[in-house]
C-alpha cells in the first residue's frame, strides 16, 4: 500500500499530472494499484486510467496496455507498472510509437530486476529489500519452529524508489 502512494508522489513532483497504472490481476498488485489512485485522488489530479493485466505478465502484455492507452486517447504522462517486465514492454512500445522517454512519458517499473539499470534508457522502479523478506520469513519459520503464533497476514517490506533515466 505505502509503495503505491510513494509512487503517486513522486511522479507529482515530477511534474506528471495525467497517470497511468498497468498491473497485473494479482492481489498485491491490485493493492499497490488502489492505493496510487487513492494518492492521485488526494492531490486533486484527474482519475487514474488502470490496464489490468493477466497474470504472469509479460513484456508483451506491457506493449499492448500502452496501445490500448493510446488508441483511447487518454493523454497520459506517466506509467505505473506492477512489474519491471511491463515497464519493459511500455517502454518497448513507446519506442517503437517514437514516444520520448521521459520527455512525453515517464515509465516507472516494480522489482528492480537486474538488467533494468542497463536498459537504454535505465529504468526507474521500486526496489523491494530482499534482505528484509529473507529476515521475516527466517523468524516467521523459527516462531513456528517453537511453537508460536505467526499471524503475516500483513507485512510491511522496506522498500525505495530508483530514479534512473525513464522519469
Amino acid at each position: 500500500v505505502e509503495v503505491g502512494r510513494a509512487v503517486a508522489a513522486y511522479l507529482h513532483a515530477k511534474g506528471r499530472r495525467r497517470l497511468a497504472v498497468v498491473a497485473g490481476n494479482d492481489e498485491r498488485a491490485m493493492r499497490r494499484t488502489e492505493s496510487f489512485q487513492a494518492a492521485v485522488r488526494a492531490l486533486g489530479l484527474a482519475e487514474v486510467r488502470v490496464v489490468p493485466v493477466a497474470a504472469p505478465t509479460t513484456m508483451h502484455s506491457g506493449r499492448e496496455a500502452l496501445a490500448a492507452l493510446r488508441r483511447e486517447g487518454s493523454g497520459i504522462d506517466a506509467v505505473f507498472c506492477s512489474s519491471d517486465l511491463l515497464a519493459v514492454g511500455v517502454a518497448t512500445e513507446a519506442r517503437a510509437r517514437q514516444i520520448a522517454v521521459p520527455g512525453r512519458l515517464a515509465i516507472m517499473g516494480f522489482g528492480d530486476v537486474p538488467f533494468v539499470a542497463d536498459m537504454l534508457p535505465a529504468l526507474s522502479t521500486v526496489q523491494i529489500s530482499g534482505a528484509h523478506i529473507g529476515r521475516l520469513a527466517a523468524q516467521y519459520l523459527m516462531d513456528r519452529a517453537e511453537g508460536r503464533e505467526v499471524d503475516p497476514a500483513v507485512v510491511q517490506v522496506d522498500f525505495s524508489i530508483v530514479e534512473r533515466d525513464t522519469t
